[in-house]
């Protein structure tokens, strides 16, 4: 009997709703306040869970990409999604004297699943895809940044009418019911092509740099440190964009408006930027959006009412924007054939960020500055990223030749 090949569209649309759920970490900013209130806590303790989410989801990216040859795909999701899941459903249950814990559950557990089954998903789909990987990437990555468009009112309202643990049970629902149904459905192609068996030279050993040659280059680590200067102006204003507006003369709706603004924002850059690089180029793009966030935190620190919501909107376009780019800009520089470890490696530098900054915020709200200080501090992170940039230059064939005969010497001897 003649087996049945899965439609490769439902597969994607599964992956779709898997990558909808690794967008967790964009709710928290509804859930910040609620749990300063709920666990007594300050702003920077408050934040720190986010932090913690961020760095372990790196970290997730990394440990998939490695896992990745040894076992299957779906098998892979499962186990990441089973991770998210029980870090959600343990949130719950954290004691109202141990808020702390929620660094272990909602920090460790969560991000470190959602990130192992982010890689994953992502490779997975690009499989099936290798006529449309760049169109296919943009559309997975759209998905984990609307999480926080979709989510956000609905998690808002389940806190206002049943509290912080009310709102954590409601996510944790809907993300064990998307989990089940999508981890049955993803799966790797039998005849596994890729896009870059193309001219662009897939299984080049000129072209595709495994991770160990990867870190002997020093584009890795300009790249690695850009992205990590890159991200601290969302990862500062996002956990508590609703607090921040509270405090900058917006009611509660209006708050959650530029809530929403802010995941459109992110949503549309992570398509809009990597589509205009194309015509642009990679460092042109990155040059824009290093200089638009230098402009949006400024903002974000100095105004008030409508200009600070298009302030904090400009930082999640330009957020979005750098989480579209930096898949692509890895694959540029390193090659397609191993990206999914090569670029849990240039997450690192996300990760450390995202550790971070929570204690930045703990740090300069007891100088005379307080936030403001650390919005200055990112607007020269991303300045020094935006130099960076410029210095940034693609690694040449002829390093690659010379690295393989190290490589060659060092078996050798």
């Amino acid at each position: 009997m003649r087996a049945v090949t899965p439609n490769r569209y439902m597969i994607l649309t599964a992956g779709v709703f898997l990558q909808f759920c690794y967008g967790i970490a964009y709710v928290w900013s509804v859930f910040q306040p609620f749990v300063k209130e709920y666990f007594c806590m300050d702003t920077g303790s408050a934040n720190l869970p986010f932090g913690v989410l961020l760095a372990t989801f790196s970290l997730g990216n990394i440990a998939a990409g490695v896992i990745q040859r040894y076992m299957k795909a779906n098998h892979l999701v499962v186990i990441g999604n089973s991770i998210l899941v029980s870090g959600l459903l343990l949130s719950v249950i954290v004691p109202v004297d141990k808020g702390y814990l929620l660094n272990v559950t909602y920090g460790i557990m969560t991000g470190f699943g959602a990130g192992f089954s982010y890689n994953t998903n992502i490779a997975t789909i690009q499989k099936w895809f290798p006529d449309k990987q760049g169109l296919v990437t943009g559309i997975l990555i759209c998905a984990t940044g609307a999480f926080g468009l979709i989510m956000n009112p609905i998690a808002l309202k389940a806190l206002n009418r049943y509290g912080f643990s009310g709102g954590m049970l409601l996510i944790a629902g809907v993300m064990s019911v998307i989990a089940v149904l999508g981890s049955g459905i993803i799966k790797e192609p039998s005849d596994v092509r890729s896009a870059a068996t193309s001219k662009d030279g897939v299984n080049n050993p000129n072209y595709d740099y495994s991770v160990t040659q990867v870190l002997r280059t020093p584009q890795y680590y300009i790249i690695t440190l850009t992205m990590m200067l890159a991200v601290p102006a969302y990862f500062l204003i996002n956990p508590m964009l609703m607090s921040l507006g509270a405090q900058r003369g917006l009611t509660e709706n209006v708050a959650l408006l530029g809530v929403m603004i802010v995941a459109v924002m992110n949503t549309g850059g992570r398509l809009l930027a990597p589509w205009l690089s194309d015509y642009l180029g990679r460092k042109v793009m990155l040059l824009m959006l290093f200089a638009l966030n230098m402009l949006a935190i400024l903002g974000v620190a100095h105004f008030d009412t409508n200009l600070f919501i298009c302030s904090v909107a400009l930082v999640g376009f330009t957020y979005g924007g750098f989480m579209g780019m930096y898949p692509t800009i890895t694959v540029d520089y390193f090659g397609t054939r191993h990206n999914g470890i090569n670029y849990g490696a240039v997450m690192f530098g996300y990760g450390l960020s995202s550790l971070g900054c929570p204690y930045l915020v703990k740090v300069v709200q007891a100088s005379a500055m307080g936030l403001t200080l650390s919005f200055l501090i990112a607007a020269g992170a991303s300045l020094i990223g935006f130099l960076l940039v410029i210095m940034l230059k693609k690694p040449h064939y002829k390093e690659k030749k010379n690295m393989k005969q190290h490589f060659d010497n060092k078996l050798l001897v």
